[in-house]
């Protein structure tokens, strides 16, 4: 199964593929199509059962028949996340570290808008606009985890409420 975007490529391999047998339709396919495979920047999650995981680690092969790996080939442990079309992917990563910037972000934005003191239809706006938009992607590929959906929800009203308790019962507000 090959996936390309642009040019990001992701690739998954079984625990009996062979990496040299990947090279070789690569290889094929840049040939033909006349484009270029830059396997040097390959990042490698290694999946499978976390036996399978530690042997790929320790001796760069994907396959015991395959020639090690080139050592600019990086290949992603347990708990190490990588980047790959904006979604962080990995064995036993943690679910919040792609958060963290991202509150970082809403929070500089909605204390930036503040400072124009926006009336309630605007901060309804700011906060669809703002927050809507920073987690939505997010959120699709990699789920919310409720400490960030609780920290969200005190970010927001703290944003539409100037840091005061609502006048209205937020049973009513929602």
């Amino acid at each position: 199964l090959i996936n390309l975007f642009a040019d990001d490529t992701t690739i998954y391999l079984g625990q009996e593929d062979r990496y040299n047998d990947l090279q070789d339709i690569l290889s094929q396919w840049c040939t033909i199509s006349g484009a270029k495979f830059n396997s040097t920047k390959m990042e490698i999650i290694p999946t499978g059962p976390t036996d399978h995981r530690a042997r790929v680690l320790m001796t760069c092969q994907l396959h015991p028949d395959d020639e090690p790996l080139h050592t600019s080939i990086q290949i992603a442990p347990d708990g190490q996340a990588v980047h790959s079309l904006r979604a962080w992917i990995g064995n036993k990563i943690d679910n919040m570290m792609p958060w963290e910037p991202i509150l970082d972000k809403i929070n500089t934005h909605l204390n930036w808008w503040s400072l124009g003191h926006p009336t309630l239809d605007g901060k309804q706006l700011i906060v669809q606009m703002v927050v809507g938009a920073s987690t939505q992607y997010l959120r699709k590929v990699h789920g919310m985890p409720t400490r960030i959906e609780e920290a969200l929800v005190k970010t927001i009203r703290n944003f539409v409420w100037n840091e005061n308790i609502p006048q209205i019962g937020l049973q009513y507000l929602y």
